[in-house]
């Protein structure tokens, strides 16, 4: 007799009965063990029931006990969990010719487990609890002389793994490349004891946690090589020194960022792949090597870029690439120095607008070379939407079918070896192109929307969290249930915990769609008892769909795990189905984007029609009583004045491009409206979450004290606007008391003010 049924004895001895039955014949007789397994689930709802005196005459199958101890909050969701796969596993072995194997048993096993614990948990006097003992899964007896066929059985269902969690040895730790001289390194080192994933080892080492995400100027390895993807900065900076070599004088480039925006990756591709091009210049790496000890970092620098300080430059003949943030580059050129001063250096600052919303990939002079890496973008904009290049190259490297892709030969490994886990079904469902598109999609709208900066390395790691569940566990020995929540798609929206990136996406979730085709999904869930069709109808890729096929037969799902099924189906619904994804697409960000690309590119009737829904926002913001005039005050007060106002836009400071495809824009709109004298334009920025205002503003929604304390750049704006109205010469005046409106104007002739009623305008 088994621990867990020991321990069982003592708090239901019926149900500990079952579960003995059900340990001695589980390897025999699987179906008749499973039909066990139900049984003792009943003896344990039918004691609850007992204990709790409930009296409903009218509930007595499994099902409708199960329901009412949901509905009114006996159970939580994961007992609920292990009673609905035990019913539904049940109901299959309870019906003639149905096929049950050694694993739907293994499965039930645990879950009776996980009940077992949950009852004496909740049942038992908690002045006498002892410890509950860990769970073993059932063993062969020692005393029968098993089968040979049994055996095989056994090894297929736990693929080697002896039923356990599977493990990698050190979880972080790279694979070390041994190189030989003359010999070409394994790209795969297959050096995991038996049972353990390949797989699981390499997705392990994208996390930011792992020593291959750690940058360094002087190291490029293999790994890191074949995940490189060409960005148009790399290509720029390639461009500058190849220019460089030619010239006979001093040169200082430097690159300007950010913290994890790549610099270190691109100075180890370089020094890698293209050393000739950076042979003869020292690199500094404001993150490592430019500090020194008992020196602040403005004295550092002083002291590394000395040669080109005006006392020096004019014979400067060394060579220097300076990656730099920016907030340090600021500060550097801000100060005053000792020893040397650096006005030259900071006139080309200046010249190279990079401090200004203009925008500044790279610009060059004299000795100076500058690549601002904030404004090369992710992503690019297209007149049919966002794309992102770079990001769509990751998730097409990391899935591609390659013998240099030590991925694809580590889930070859691993299905050779007979490992499987979610991570092998989720970096399978990966490569569904569709998929691939919609998560690079859900990323852009993240840096849109959030304002993320999501570099390679951030990038590297979600896709290790999407891919890897907290725990890792032999798939045959999973119930259905667990096999959804560790699926790709709801660890994409489910782990909001884990990081920004995560938390943005959580945010795009399509469960938080109102739309009529998520409703009529619903509708057909709750009224159609056989699910294959909509199933089918919906999801476009037959892996989750084989997840999903346990729901597909007459069974009933109720509360936690109703919700867990359809909550999945519409993710996997999302992430697979571009029609559905278009039906439920934000409008509000489309159109932002749209209106993004028109701005950049310089499209005349595109910005012309933005400009008119922005005059639209600007009157409806302050209110108006007819049409282009505005009010001044607020309405809380006795009386509302208004003045008319032209306002007069301008698109001077707008670049036509002439390319389909943007790879360097501006990342939000800018906007201007004058009073008709040149030079007095007023700028506006406008970022998404300002245009979704203000879009909302435009279809009636009136804002409250939050929504001014978020845009307040918008409501200085419009207080500057005020001062091109024409409130010298003329004011509306509304009275509330009799609902009246008067004018007061100047007379054009003796300058007096006159004043008289008007007809009544709308409010």
């Amino acid at each position: 007799m088994s621990k867990f049924v020991e321990f069982l004895k003592e708090i239901n001895t019926p149900a500990a009965q079952y579960a003995n039955e059900m340990e001695n014949i589980i390897f025999q007789d699987p179906s008749s063990a499973i039909v066990k397994a139900r049984k003792f689930a009943e003896t344990i709802l039918n004691e609850v029931f007992s204990i709790e005196k409930i009296e409903e005459p009218y509930i007595k199958s499994f099902y409708e006990k199960v329901s009412y101890l949901t509905k009114e909050e006996y159970i939580k969701r994961e007992t609920q969990k292990s009673l609905d796969t035990i019913r539904m596993v049940g109901n299959k072995a309870a019906h003639p010719g149905q096929q049950n194997d050694l694993a739907d048993a293994y499965k039930l096993h645990r879950e009776m487990y996980n009940i077992a614990v949950w009852f004496y948990e909740v049942y038992s006097d908690s002045e006498k609890q002892v410890k509950v003992p860990v769970y073993e899964t059932p063993q062969l007896p020692k005393q029968e002389n098993v089968e040979e066929l049994i055996q095989q059985k056994i090894s297929e269902l736990l693929g080697k793994q002896g039923g356990q969690n599977i493990s990698v040895g050190n979880d972080n730790q790279p694979v070390i490349e041994k190189v030989i001289e003359g010999e070409k390194p394994d790209i795969l080192n297959k050096d995991l004891e038996e049972g353990q994933s390949y797989l699981l080892r390499e997705i392990r080492r994208l996390k930011d946690s792992s020593q291959e995400a750690i940058e360094n100027a002087n190291q490029f390895s293999h790994f890191k090589e074949y995940l490189h993807v060409d960005r148009k900065v790399q290509l720029d900076l390639e461009k500058v020194l190849e220019e460089n070599l030619s010239k006979d004088q001093g040169s200082l480039v430097l690159l300007c960022g950010n913290v994890g925006d790549g610099k270190s990756h691109l100075l180890a591709y370089l020094k890698e792949k293209k050393p000739w091009l950076i042979e003869n210049y020292t690199i500094f790496n404001d993150a490592t090597e430019s500090f020194s000890p008992g020196k602040d970092a403005m004295q550092t620098l002083e002291e590394t870029l000395n040669e080109f300080s005006d006392q020096k430059l004019s014979t400067a003949k060394g060579r220097v690439i300076l990656a730099i943030n920016m907030g340090v580059l600021h500060n550097f050129i801000s100060t005053n120095h000792e020893r040397y001063t650096y006005e030259s250096l900071k006139k080309f600052i200046d010249d190279s607008k990079l401090f200004t919303p203009k925008i500044t990939t790279h610009f060059s002079k004299g000795s100076f070379d500058l690549l601002s890496f904030g404004d090369y973008h992710s992503y690019e904009l297209t007149e049919s939407g966002p794309i992102s290049t770079f990001y769509s190259s990751l998730l097409e490297k990391i899935t591609r079918q390659s013998e240099d892709n030590t991925f694809y030969l580590a889930l070859r490994e691993d299905e050779k070896n007979g490992v499987k886990t979610m991570v092998q079904e989720n970096f399978r469902l990966l490569h569904n192109k569709v998929i691939q598109e919609q998560i690079v999609n859900l990323i852009v709208q993240s840096i849109v929307k959030k304002k993320l900066v999501i570099s390679a390395r951030a990038f590297l790691n979600l896709v290790a969290d999407i891919l890897l569940p907290d725990k890792i566990s032999n798939i045959n020995l999973m119930s259905q249930f667990d096999m959804l929540e560790d699926s790709l798609p709801n660890l994409l929206f489910n782990r909001t915990e884990r990081s920004d990136i995560l938390r943005a996406l959580g945010e795009l979730d399509p469960l938080h769609c109102r739309s009529n085709h998520i409703d009529q999904l619903v509708i057909d869930l709750n009224t159609l008892s056989e699910w294959d069709s909509i199933i089918d109808e919906n999801i476009k890729d037959e892996i989750p769909i084989k997840w999903l096929k346990s729901f597909i037969s007459n069974e009933t799902l109720m509360g936690y795990s109703f919700n867990l099924f359809f909550e999945t189906f519409i993710r996997i619904t999302y992430l697979t189905n571009k029609k559905f994804a278009s039906n439920i697409a934000d409008n509000s960000y489309l159109a932002y984007v749209k209106n993004l690309y028109n701005f950049n590119k310089g499209e005349r009737m595109g910005v012309r029609t933005f400009y008119d829904e922005m005059k639209s926002a600007i009157f409806k913001w302050k209110g108006s009583p007819k049409k282009d005039y505005i009010y001044l005050n607020k309405p809380s007060e006795k009386f509302r004045l208004a003045q008319k106002i032209n306002l007069r836009p301008t698109i001077e400071h707008l670049n036509h491009n002439t390319n389909d495809i943007l790879e360097s824009f501006k990342s939000t709109i800018l906007i201007a409206y004058h009073d008709g004298i040149k030079g007095n334009e007023i700028f506006l920025e406008i970022d998404y979450p300002l245009y979704n205002l203000l879009t909302k503003v435009r279809e009636g929604y009136r804002p409250n004290k939050k929504d001014e304390e978020d845009a307040i750049k918008f409501v200085e704006f419009i207080d500057k606007l005020m001062a091109f109205g024409d409130k010298q010469t003329e004011l509306l005046v509304f009275f509330k008391a009799d609902q009246r409106f008067y004018s007061i104007k100047r007379d054009d002739v003796f300058g007096a003010f006159v004043f008289e009623r008007e007809s009544n305008y709308i409010v």
